[in-house]
C-alpha cells in the first residue's frame, strides 16, 4: 500500500491502529494464557489434591478393615460381636464416603480430557471390581466364622481357605488403588508441567509481540513523518525559488493527499506565472521593436527633411 495515496489524516491514524491492535493482540494473548493457567491451577486445587487425599484415606480404611478381619479371623481379636461389627460398619462408611468424594471428581473432565477420564474410570472400575471381590472374601470368612464356630474342622477350613484367598485380594485392591495413585501424581505432575509451559509460551508470545511493536512503530515513526516532511520541503523549496523570480523549476506531485494537492497547485500557480511572464516579455520586445522602428522611421524623415 502506498502510503502516499491516503491522507495525512488517514496516516496518523493507521500507525496509531496498528500500534492500538498489537497492544490488544498482546494484551489478549496474555490474557488467554492465564486462563489455562488458571484453569490448570482450579483443577489440581479441586481435582486433582482431593482425589490423592481421599484415596490416601481409602487406602488406609481397607488397610484397617483387612486387619480387623484378619486378627478376627485369626482368633486375636477377643471383642464381643456387637463391636466387632460396629468397628467394621465404621470402617465401611468411612471408605464409602471417602470414595464418594473421589468417585465425584471423576466428573471434573471436559471433552479435551476425555481419553484421559476414560482412563481413570477404567482405573476406578478395576479398583471397585477388585474391593468388592475383596469384601465377597472377607464377608465370607467372618459368616462362616459364626456359622462354624462349634465345628473346629469347617471353622479350619473357613480360615484357611480365608488365608489363602484373602491377602491376594487385598493385595489386588490395594494395587488396584495403588495404580489410581500413580495416575493422580502423574496428573498433577502433568498439570504443572503445562503451567510452565503455558507461562514460558506467554513470555515468548509477549516479546515477540514486544518486538513486532518496537519494529512496527520505528518504521511508523520512520515512514509516516517523512512522507509529510518531504512534500513540505518540496513546497518550501518551490515557493523559495518562485519568490526568488526563479520559474523554470518543474515540480512532479506523485501523491494524491493534501501535500500533494498542494505541491500541485503550486505547480499550477508557477506555470500561470511563467506563462504571464512570458507574455509580458513578449509585449516588452513588440514595443521595443516597435520603438525602434518608430526611431528609425523619425530618422529617416529628419534625414530627408
Amino acid at each position: 500500500m502506498n502510503l502516499n495515496n491516503l491522507g495525512i489524516r488517514a496516516r496518523i491514524t493507521l500507525g496509531l491502529v496498528v500500534i492500538l491492535l498489537l497492544a490488544v493482540f498482546s494484551a489478549g494473548n496474555s490474557l488467554y494464557r492465564n486462563t489455562l493457567v488458571k484453569y490448570e491451577s482450579t483443577e489440581v486445587a479441586t481435582s486433582w489434591i482431593p482425589a490423592i487425599e481421599n484415596l490416601g484415606h481409602m487406602k488406609g480404611f481397607v488397610a484397617d478393615h483387612y486387619l480387623a478381619v484378619s486378627d478376627r479371623m485369626a482368633g486375636r481379636d477377643a471383642s464381643d460381636a456387637t463391636a466387632f461389627a460396629q468397628t467394621l460398619q465404621n470402617l465401611e462408611m468411612q471408605l464409602s464416603k471417602a470414595t464418594d468424594i473421589y468417585a465425584a471428581t471423576l466428573l471434573t473432565y471436559s471433552e479435551d480430557d476425555m481419553v484421559q477420564g476414560a482412563a481413570e474410570k477404567a482405573l476406578y472400575a478395576d479398583y471397585q471390581a477388585k474391593r468388592d471381590a475383596y469384601f465377597k472374601i472377607a464377608q465370607a470368612g467372618l459368616s462362616g466364622l459364626v456359622t462354624y464356630a462349634a465345628e473346629p474342622d469347617k471353622l479350619a477350613e473357613v480360615q484357611q481357605a480365608f488365608s489363602s484367598q484373602a491377602p491376594v485380594a487385598f493385595r489386588a485392591a490395594y494395587a488396584a488403588m495403588e495404580a489410581i495413585v500413580k495416575f493422580n501424581l502423574d496428573g498433577t505432575a502433568d498439570a504443572a508441567t503445562k503451567v510452565v509451559n503455558i507461562i514460558s509460551a506467554a513470555e515468548i508470545a509477549m516479546l515477540v509481540v514486544l518486538m513486532v511493536i518496537l519494529v512496527v512503530g520505528g518504521v511508523l515513526i520512520w515512514v509516516i513523518p517523512r512522507s509529510v516532511i518531504l512534500p513540505v520541503q518540496n513546497a518550501v523549496s518551490l515557493a523559495q525559488d518562485i519568490s526568488d523570480g526563479d520559474l523554470t523549476r518543474i515540480v512532479v506531485s506523485n501523491s494524491r493527499d493534501e501535500l500533494g494537492q498542494l505541491l500541485a497547485n503550486l505547480e499550477v500557480m508557477r506555470a500561470k506565472l511563467a506563462g504571464v511572464v512570458f507574455q509580458v516579455r513578449q509585449g516588452s520586445e513588440s514595443v521595443a521593436t516597435a520603438s525602434a522602428e518608430i526611431a528609425h522611421g523619425n530618422n529617416d524623415l529628419s534625414a530627408r527633411t
